[in-house]
């Protein structure tokens, strides 16, 4: 059976190269990041986390899905740092619709396919 992609031209996307665990760059944190927030399953969202978006977000103007959508959409913000012989840690940075830069303090296992959020931060607090 031929895909419909294949069926009106289209080619299909190169094969990523493999994700070097040993030195992560920050262009593979993020593509490991976005294919892993595709299913939310992959995402523990921590307790603090989910504190910090209570106290500095004000609750119902932040939730996780805005945690997940900074994940799909947003950018790593300095090379990661590893955490562990398993983690490496990035901060995902994004412009709030409207308002302020919102920072997500990610924990990548390079043993399984989970991210850890570690926290929620305002990036401007930072400078």
């Amino acid at each position: 059976m031929t895909s419909i992609g294949n069926a009106i031209g289209t080619v299909p996307p190169a094969p990523h190269r493999p994700i070097r665990w040993d030195n992560l760059r920050t262009d593979e944190a993020e593509r490991v990041i976005r294919e892993r927030v595709q299913d939310t399953r992959n995402v523990i969202v921590g307790t603090h986390a989910l504190q910090q978006v209570n106290e500095r977000f004000g609750g119902l103007s932040f939730t996780t899905e805005d945690i997940y959508w900074i994940l799909e959409t947003g950018a790593v913000s300095e090379p990661p740092t590893r955490e562990n012989a398993r983690e490496w840690k990035v901060i995902v940075v994004k412009r709030m619709p409207g308002t302020r830069e919102a920072g997500v303090v990610t924990l990548i296992a390079t043993d399984k396919d989970t991210l850890f959020v570690k926290t929620v931060e305002w990036m401007d607090w930072l400078t």
